[in-house]
């Protein structure tokens, strides 16, 4: 098993981070400082240290599902004091990670994992793993706007630096009663709030209701559960797990 899946499945960096850890000598095998990225692993016999941390290879995961307020933030400790999602964690899920940001005023759907392949592959880009978000806007978005949404529009903020354009788009956009349904398959920082912006428009209310083909369903603000072994089952297949 090469070193940077080793460390991702024991849960401690996704592989682009392990390969990091690796080029700066901070991964150790069987007592030796390892700088190669494509060094073989055997799982059974090598011992592997990240940062003098030994690690094993997990023999039971926990992927939970919760619904995250507005008003806290995705991280494990805010310097600012604001709370955190982790707040409304029991102790025994506390080493979990996120999958996925949700900022600060956003709500809904967030996965909590400790499967560190599986945290990788819903997150990378090259998966695509689409994620639907029901967004509410000061004004109804018109269809003009929601094809230019599906076509691509250019998120770049030239204002503070981006010299490059960056262009993001929704592969499917439903216009309901009230609000729109945009379906994603990637997740870059505050993404839907700058393409909102891009074509006119201001966001109220952002809610996450599905990630991948787990659904938020009727959970409670605040509250989390842990999947079901059918729909573990399924995320799983749906990665190629």
């Amino acid at each position: 098993m090469r070193i940077n899946k080793f460390i991702s499945l024991c849960g401690a960096a996704s592989r682009r981070s392990a390969d990091i850890l690796v080029a700066e000598g901070k991964v150790m095998v069987n007592g030796k400082i390892i700088t190669d990225l494509g060094h073989q692993i055997d799982e059974d016999k090598d011992q592997v240290l990240v940062d003098g941390k030994k690690l094993k290879l997990p023999t039971k995961t926990k992927t939970i599902l919760f619904h995250k307020p507005p008003g806290c933030v995705c991280t494990k400790e805010d310097p600012q004091g604001r709370q955190t999602v982790y707040d409304f964690l029991p102790p025994g899920f506390q080493t979990l990670k996120y999958v996925g940001r949700l900022d600060l005023q956003s709500r809904g759907l967030l996965l909590f994992t400790d499967d560190g392949e599986l945290l990788h592959r819903l997150t990378h880009p090259s998966y695509e793993i689409p994620r639907s978000y029901f967004v509410w806007t000061t004004k109804l978005l018109s269809e003009a706007a929601a094809q230019k949404l599906v076509d691509g529009v250019d998120i770049a903020d030239y204002e503070n630096g981006d010299k490059e354009e960056e262009i993001a788009f929704a592969t499917d956009i439903y216009l309901e009663n009230g609000y729109a349904e945009l379906v994603l398959i990637e997740g870059k920082n505050r993404e839907i709030r700058r393409m909102m912006r891009a074509v006119g428009y201001e966001i109220k209310d952002l809610k996450r209701v599905t990630y991948c083909n787990i659904e938020l369903g009727d959970l409670p603000a605040g509250e989390y559960r842990e999947l079901t072994s059918g729909e573990l089952r399924e995320l799983r297949e749906a990665v190629g797990l």
